[in-house]
């Protein structure tokens, strides 16, 4: 036997080691994937529960105090508000980053098995792309000049 046979040996170990290791590395990335996803929704209900507390709070404290209203309590109430509703986009938009399929088939779909909340619909819209949104009605869509998808 000569030195061509044993690099063809070693050549066939290591094309054998590398395959198990793409398969290892694709069911880690998978599984990171997967739980990156789960998070993201998590995080969605969380960030949607805080901002409803907050506005219920708000509401509340309007509703309680309609004579004496301190300026500085219900400024801090708002700024909690808007702090939260931009939270909430963030996460948003990891959904849409992190999902598979993103589109407005998707959004529907969710909205039906009550995944996502209808009046959350609109802000799960802005985030799919130009090229794939599905047409309401006969009017057709177009980025505006110069968007990019």
């Amino acid at each position: 036997m000569d030195v061509s046979y044993y690099i063809g040996i070693a050549g066939l170990i290591v094309g054998i080691l590398g395959i198990a290791y793409a398969v290892y590395e694709n069911r880690t990335r998978k599984k990171l994937s997967n739980y990156i996803r789960a998070q993201n929704w998590h995080l969605y209900s969380k960030a949607n529960n805080a901002t409803g507390s907050v506005q219920l709070a708000l509401n509340k404290y309007k509703e309680l105090s309609p004579d004496y209203m301190n300026l500085e309590a219900l400024e801090w109430l708002s700024k909690a508000d808007a702090f939260g509703q931009d939270v909430f986009k963030d996460v948003i938009r990891q959904i849409q980053v992190s999902e598979p399929v993103f589109n407005s088939k998707t959004i529907k779909r969710w909205v039906a098995e009550g995944r996502v909340a209808e009046k959350h619909a609109p802000l799960f819209e802005i985030l799919v792309p130009a090229n794939q949104l599905l047409e309401r009605d006969s009017v057709e869509r177009r980025p505006s000049a110069g968007a990019s998808d």
